[in-house]
This record gives C-alpha cells, structure tokens and sequence, in this order.
C-alpha cells in the first residue's frame, strides 16, 4: 500500500514544516504516481492561508507532471476546518468533493486561494486590496505601498513562471487579522525560480541569488529590478516580516535583520509577507519621486464612483 498520508496538526507550525511534508509528498508521488493522497487534517480547527496554498500548489505542480491526484480529505465533522477551507476555496480549486452544506460557503470572502496570469493579473490585485480595504483597519499609507509592492510581488513571480509546467500563472491568498492587526500574504508558483531566472545576467549561487534580488537593480531584464527592493524597504519600514522562497533556500526580513537558510525544496518561488495595517510608513521613499502614488491609487479606487 502505497498511499501518502498528509497530516496537519499542532507539529505544523511554520512555513518550513509544510514545505517540508510538501516535499516529501512530491518525492512519493514521483516515486509512486498512482498511489493515493490521504490529506488529514482531522486534529486542527484552523491553518494560516499561506500554508494551505503551500499544499495546494504542491499538489498542482505534481499535476502538471501528468499525475493524477485522487484520495481522501480527513477531517473532524466537529471542526471548523472544512468550513475555513472551503472560505478559502481549496477544495474547489483542487476539485474535492465536501459536504453539500459546505459548499460555497462564504463566496464573497477576501480570503481565499485564487491563480493569476498576465491576462488577469491587474484585476486580481485590484479585487483583492479592495477587499482587504473594506474589511481592514489599515492606514492609507500602508494601503497605497501594499498596492505598489503586491502589484510588483505578482509580475515578479510570473517572470519566474515555467511556461509549461507552470502554463504562466501564479497563485495567491491574503487574510487579514483584526486581532493582531495584521494582514498574511503569500504568492508563490512552481517555476524556475529566481536563481535560474537571474542566470541570463548574473552568475549567483541560490543564497546569493536571493539576497541579490531584493537589492535595488537587479534583473534579468524582464523588469525595472525595483519590485521585491520596494517590497524589503516597505516591510522594514512597516516592522513586518518577508519571506522569499526558492529551491533549497528561504530569505527571512525584518526590520533588525536579513538571513538566508536552507530549507526543504520548493519547485518554484513564493513570496510572504506579515503586514502591520497599523504602522504608517513613508510610501514615496520607495514608490517614485516625481508623482505620488497614493494619489493615483486612490483617483483609480473611486474613478467610477
């Protein structure tokens, strides 16, 4: 019996636990592609947005292989998982069958697992931070450098985008906390990532790559090189943290520090980001010096109003 068993329980508490549970699943089913996903999730009420995307873009890339994908969902009927889950359209965007009274529920939900192309990348973005508007307390600052640095994060995950086995898309989920203030947002694919995206100008080792890339300039020509160095100048500014994700490596930000350390591997890039809605921070240092921005978004939020 050659079936895969996924649990989620307590002992999944960061995001190299679930690349490393998504790690070992890809392995199996590259090994063993007709065996089936039993995906537990029997012992938890709740699991972060981003670590849910993290399982189910794992499963989408071994799609993308030519694996079919077929098992079980195992959950505790008294929990209020399937329901989180199903707010966040995973079963729907995986095609797994739940209860009927679980179905659609929340619809209109900001939080929820989406893919993106060039085709739909601007309408995504739009729709998503309006909806973060609406349901956040965040500052109008904060608010105008999100837009400017998610808009960024999402043409730069493309860049990275196999065209085959990723058909040119990305994913992504963003929540909001009111609690602890706070919003959690995370875009990823399973492309070539940055260090192969960066070979057609730069020679770098993987560690290299990723701390290069959040450094003002650097590009593989498919881009101004400023997206993820406005996304590191915001999250300092904001006291938020940023993650970047690629291969065997995993670049951690804040405001006191910048490290790099090996993770297990992720075919592709991912981008997270903990933003602080109530912590104001200087959008102009990093969005231009000639125009300002938060004008323009706002002129573009109400235009047809």
């Amino acid at each position: 019996m050659n079936d895969f068993v996924f649990t989620i329980n307590d002992s999944v508490s960061c995001h190299e636990d679930v690349l490393s549970h998504c790690n070992k699943m890809v392995q199996h089913f590259e090994k063993y592609p007709k065996s089936k996903l039993i995906l537990d999730c029997s012992l938890v009420n709740f699991i972060y947005p981003d670590y849910a995307l993290l399982i189910l873009c794992s499963i989408k890339y071994l799609e993308s292989l030519g694996i079919n994908i077929v098992g079980k969902f195992k959950y505790n009927p008294n929990s209020s998982i399937v329901t989180y889950l199903s707010k966040m359209q995973f079963f729907n965007n995986l095609d797994i069958n739940i209860p009927n009274s679980l179905k659609n529920l929340y619809p209109h939900s900001f939080v929820k697992i989406q893919s993106y192309n060039k085709d739909n990348q601007i309408d995504v973005l739009t729709s998503i931070l309006k909806m973060l508007r609406v349901n956040s307390k965040i500052d109008d600052n904060v608010y105008a450098s999100l837009d400017y640095c998610f808009n960024e994060i999402l043409d730069n995950v493309l860049n990275h985008s196999d065209k085959e086995l990723g058909k040119g898309k990305g994913w992504v989920v963003a929540q909001y906390f009111p609690n602890l203030n706070s919003i959690r947002l995370m875009v990823c694919d399973f492309g070539i990532g940055i260090k192969k995206a960066l070979e057609e100008v730069y020679n770098f080792e993987e560690k290299e790559a990723l701390l290069s890339c959040i450094k003002e300039g650097v590009t593989n020509g498919k881009g101004q090189g400023h997206g993820l160095y406005a996304t590191s100048q915001f999250i300092e500014m904001n006291k938020g943290w940023l993650s970047i994700i690629s291969g065997e490596n995993k670049l951690d930000l804040s405001e006191d520090s910048i490290v790099v350390n090996s993770t297990p591997y992720w075919q592709g890039t991912c981008v997270y980001m903990r933003i602080n809605t109530n912590i104001d921070v200087d959008y102009r240092k990093f969005t231009g010096k000639y125009y300002d921005y938060k004008e323009h978004v706002f002129e573009t939020m109400f235009e047809n109003k």
